[in-house]
């Protein structure tokens, strides 16, 4: 699709509102800016990012909240150090500009960590676990509060990160916990403890596809939307996406990936029984005779 589209400051308000956000919302966005389209009020493309963020400030007003991602992948690629304060946003200009905010708080994880400003950044960020989803994490705390998400110029079913959430709760078996360690920093003193995180076998030809969620999403009209310049902006409720998601995951356990893993018997984690495997079982885990 060519950008020729430019929109104005009150465009991207107007659409805001068109697909549901509301006064006094949390609301988690994703953006692909670029795609939109122009914003005739920016001199700069500089200017951009700053621009949508005062559009939401107006939509949600005093009492409401934005959270966006600020992952840094890089740390779990190529072992880049991961500075809580000061490591950019691996997630596009707007999750930085939210993230360099005065006010905002981000989550301290070296690989998922994400950013809140508004009235409910303390309570969303504050002590959060070394693990990136389940229990307690921005997700559960998101969803825990009704939180809507909102995508602009990327269609949900390419960035809905929500969905992690949701499988991870459903035990699927392509994910393990994997152990986190590297060069992490914060409040200007490393970080010793082991972070985790729930990843993807490899070499298991594993890929997401969310077009069944996209799907399903629709045959219940739980997706609203709009055109903004170029492209679109598309809204839902994450307790609506879960419920979706979950249900689909009751249905088949791969209801989020392209196709079936190519699990090999023998091997994790259809390695079978674990008779003659074992290590000695603690005697506090023996039931007493």
């Amino acid at each position: 699709m060519g950008v020729t589209a430019a929109v104005t400051y009150r465009d991207i308000v107007e659409a805001l509102g068109a697909v549901g956000v509301e006064r006094g919302e949390i609301v988690l966005v994703h953006s692909r800016l670029f795609t939109i389209g122009l914003v005739r009020e920016a001199s700069s493309p500089s200017e951009t990012p700053p621009l949508y963020l005062r559009a939401f400030r107006e939509v949600l007003g005093d009492a409401g909240t934005l959270v966006v991602p600020t992952y840094t992948t890089s740390f779990g690629r190529t072992g880049t150090p991961f500075v809580h304060e000061t490591s950019p946003s691996e997630m596009g200009a707007f999750s930085e500009c939210v993230r360099t905010t005065p006010g905002s708080r981000r989550t301290l994880h070296p690989i998922q960590s994400l950013a809140a400003l508004g009235a409910a950044a303390e309570a969303l960020t504050r002590d959060h676990p070394r693990w990136n989803v389940g229990h307690d994490t921005m997700w559960d705390r998101l969803l825990r509060r009704g939180a809507r998400v909102v995508t602009l110029g990327v269609p949900f079913r390419q960035c809905l990160s929500f969905v992690h959430h949701a499988e991870f709760l459903a035990c699927v078996p392509y994910l393990y916990h994997k152990v986190l360690r590297g060069e992490i920093y914060a409040g200007g003193a490393r970080v010793a403890q082991d972070f985790c995180i729930a990843v993807r076998y490899l070499r298991r030809n594993i890929a997401y596809d969310l077009s069944r969620v996209d799907a399903d999403v629709r045959a219940v009209s739980a997706v609203r939307e709009t055109p903004l310049g170029a492209d679109w902006v598309q809204s839902l409720l994450l307790p609506r996406v879960f419920e979706i998601c979950m249900e689909g995951l009751r249905r088949d356990p791969y209801y989020l990936l392209r196709q079936p893993p190519s699990f090999v018997d023998g091997e994790i984690p259809c390695d079978g029984i674990t008779s003659g495997r074992e290590e000695p079982v603690p005697s506090y885990y023996q039931v007493a005779r």
